[in-house]
């Protein structure tokens, strides 16, 4: 759903769906961070719940600071590294809930 919303934005439609998209957003970093505590608190996959605390905060913090960055022709950049820390960030989520299981 999130890049869905997403590629829609970049069509130059559903701007209006932007509280939506940003409120999944929170919720996958969330999870992220919730999956990392269990494997953390099962002492499982410590590595990777770490890498995965730290990636939360990258998801979050270029998520919310994206829109100023590379305003213009370049601002492409900034979005298809939105999406590609997002998309990086379903393996190890996946990983953490295999870890836990």
């Amino acid at each position: 759903m999130l890049v869905i919303i997403g590629v829609g934005f970049w069509t130059g439609h559903w701007f209006g769906l932007r509280p939506v998209h940003m409120a999944l957003g929170t919720l996958f970093v969330l999870v992220l961070w919730s999956l990392a505590v269990v494997a953390l608190r099962s002492r499982r996959a410590t590595g990777l719940a770490v890498f995965a605390l730290v990636w939360g905060v990258v998801i979050a913090a270029f998520g919310a600071s994206q829109q100023g960055l590379l305003i213009g022709d370049h601002h492409w950049i900034v979005r298809v590294t939105h999406l590609a820390l997002a998309i990086a960030a379903m393996p190890v989520a996946e990983r953490l809930v295999r870890s836990s299981a």
